[in-house]
């Protein structure tokens, strides 16, 4: 029996078709993990901070103690602390903001992260 039509290309067409779906599914799943990460990076930099800073009993070095916890690919980020009181004790708060990386410089998505912990003195 003879074939009337050739099936030659068809394998090229559905890869050229479900190639970029495939890229684009990929991408968005990198920066759906780049997102969950900043978010884990800064509560953790938040946290060493303010610990630190409570053991040591001084407010001003949290923000030294948070910044040396962030990753370096995390450029845009900015840390702030301050003495303040929780529960009526001394405490430090320690407030660490960071911008998402994003994949495509230009798209306008332009989100962050913010994180406040405060932890007792001592």
């Amino acid at each position: 029996m003879r074939r009337i039509r050739d099936d030659a290309g068809a394998v090229a067409t559905e890869f050229a078709g479900v190639f970029p779906i495939a890229l684009v599914m990929i991408l968005v799943a990198f920066q759906a993990y780049m997102a969950s990460t900043t978010v884990e990076r800064v509560e953790n930099a938040a946290r060493t901070g303010a610990r630190e800073a409570s053991k040591e009993m001084n407010p001003g070095r949290c923000a030294e103690f948070a910044r040396a916890a962030l990753p370096d690919w995390l450029n845009e980020h900015a840390v702030s602390a301050a003495a303040t009181t929780a529960g009526g004790t001394d405490a430090v708060s320690c407030t660490v903001r960071a911008q998402v990386p994003l994949l495509w410089k230009g798209v306008p998505l332009d989100f962050g992260v913010t994180r406040t912990v405060t932890m007792p003195l001592g």
